[in-house]
């Protein structure tokens, strides 16, 4: 409890300090859920949707599916099952390329807000501070475990890479094999789906619930090793 309210004690000096980033990381940790509630309003309003052998709406998908995500308008979960669910595989290609762009974006808009945001944020948290700090080389592993979590969200993970100045190269490299198997899972959903309403609220069966399980086990170990392996 005290470390809880040591936390926030920093987030507060973080608003106090650089204003913006603290007012970005409330953004991506409530905007993403609103968008995802606008965007299911949408589809369930609009189901006659074009076909996706048009160059033209593929071109718009990429581009729009890169901004929707890179900007915390929508989380990559509900644009991979709806994309599943119209287009089937020929739209996994621009849904894997929007979230590679979508991620150099969200690191970028990142680091343009940040001004030494994590040594605030981990002010009282000097081990962790001084691991991230020697680990620099390492960083791929973090962001690939910390991508594959099926709960760490997409947008968040974009504005901590930035604070701890990941890399792009990393989040592009790591990032993309991080989030392929996530990204799988949901588009799988919607590819399987009868229905719209199906594919948006069907997600306990047996197969998704175990492929969960194993992705955030597979996660928390991952990071845990970052964190507790000695410096190279």
């Amino acid at each position: 409890m005290a470390r809880y309210i040591t936390f926030l004690t920093n987030i507060k000096s973080l608003y106090r300090q650089n204003p913006l980033m603290a007012i970005s990381v409330l953004w991506v940790m409530v905007v993403p859920a609103l968008g995802s509630m606008l965007l299911v309003s949408y589809a369930y309003h609009h189901q006659e949707i074009p076909n996706m052998v048009q160059p033209g709406l593929y071109l718009l998908l990429i581009l729009a599916g890169t901004m929707m995500m890179g900007l915390a308008l929508c989380p990559t979960t509900i644009l991979a099952i709806l994309a599943g669910y119209w287009w089937g595989w020929p739209a996994l290609p621009a849904v894997t390329i929007a979230y590679s762009l979508a991620s150099l974006l969200g690191y970028f808009v990142g680091l343009t807000l940040d001004k030494n945001s994590f040594e605030i944020l981990l002010d009282n948290y000097p081990k962790a501070k001084a691991i991230v700090h020697k680990k620099g080389s390492e960083m791929g592993s973090l962001i690939f475990f910390t991508r594959i979590s099926p709960v760490i969200p997409f947008a968040l993970s974009n504005i901590l890479f930035a604070m701890i100045k990941a890399g792009w190269k990393n989040i592009l490299l790591y990032g993309f094999f991080g989030m392929l198997p996530r990204t799988l899972m949901a588009f799988g959903l919607g590819l399987a789906a009868s229905s719209l309403t199906e594919a948006l609220d069907n997600r306990t069966d047996t197969a998704q619930l175990l492929l969960f399980m194993v992705l955030l086990a597979v996660s928390i170990w991952g990071i845990g090793r970052f964190f507790r392996s000695p410096v190279k």
